[in-house]
């Protein structure tokens, strides 16, 4: 009996031995079913819509946020360019990083939805997944690539080729306004009697008997654009600048004139310690003032 019982076990280890296969080979076609499934990249499988490969991928400890491809892409900004809402949803719920940039500095809603490419490579039908996969990620909180820049209102650099187009129409009507509104030529106001102007605080032989106080008279020119045009050439040939010369006088004078109006009107006859200023307004108009003390002057 006992040896019956030894005949049947080795009977069982012999077979058990035959059975077992060669050593290394354990698990070989699970093996091989795990290496078919991670046979390309997440980003691939997302692009193709393959959903059985990207949750392999991410069984297999793979990083959702890979990138992939000439474009530093990751599986969301692909399953978004290609229009496949199903990966973008599953992506998203495993929490994909939503507003992830590639190479482009473009968002998974950017590639979502490009009007140039959409109509250039895609059809009907795939513009429509695409735009359905774009408001899906807008919906969970995706933006654009550019939104956070430093609150940067990017969206006018669309209407920038607008602008661009405006700027000759606005300086044709900003000099139209200026020559409707261009002060029509008046007389320069003069004094209607003599006047003893000095730059010095006394008269030789007269005697001040009373201070009536400051007064002033001021202009400002803009230059002309002839004028300018004038002056560089002769810049170019040498020579006195006539053009700016003959302003200059011109302004020096009015300011003159308009001080000694200032002073008569006060009852003055004289006006000591005159002097001259001038001071830039703004590019190409200047100020010139000429101002002094008004007196009341007596023969000494």
């Amino acid at each position: 009996m006992r040896a019956q019982i030894l005949l049947v076990g080795l009977l069982l280890y012999t077979h058990a031995l035959v059975a077992q296969p060669p050593n290394g080979s354990v698990g070989t076609t699970n093996d091989a079913v795990k290496v078919s499934k991670l046979s390309i990249s997440i980003v691939e499988a997302a692009a193709k819509g393959d959903l059985e490969k990207v949750k392999a991928h991410l069984a297999a400890g793979t990083d959702i946020n890979d990138r992939d491809g000439e474009h530093d892409s990751t599986a969301l900004h692909a399953a978004a360019y290609h229009g496949k809402l199903e990966i973008v949803k599953f992506l998203i719920s495993k929490d994909a990083d939503i507003n992830a940039k590639n190479r482009h500095e473009q968002t998974p809603r950017d590639v979502a939805w490009h009007e140039h490419e959409n109509h250039e490579k895609f059809s009907e039908a795939d513009r429509e997944a695409k735009r359905e996969a774009g408001e899906f990620i807008e919906s969970k909180g995706g933006q654009h690539g550019h939104e956070d820049r430093k609150g940067f209102p990017w969206w006018i650099l669309n209407f920038l080729p607008c602008l661009i187009c405006l700027i000759p129409l606005l300086l044709v009507a900003g000099i139209l306004y200026a020559i409707k509104t261009k002060p029509k030529a008046e007389a320069m106001p003069t004094p209607t009697k003599k006047f003893i102007v000095v730059t010095s605080p006394t008269i030789p032989g007269k005697k001040i008997v009373r201070t009536l106080g400051l007064v002033r008279g001021n202009t400002i020119r803009a230059r002309h654009v002839g004028k300018d045009i004038m002056a560089g050439l002769r810049n170019i040939v040498g020579g006195e600048v006539t053009e700016y010369a003959k302003l200059l006088a011109e302004s020096r004078e009015q300011a003159l004139d308009r001080m000694l109006v200032e002073a008569e009107g006060l009852g003055a006859n004289g006006i000591v310690s005159v002097a001259f200023t001038t001071s830039v307004i703004m590019g190409g108009a200047a100020e010139m003032m000429a101002y002094g003390t008004a007196v009341v002057i007596e023969d000494e």
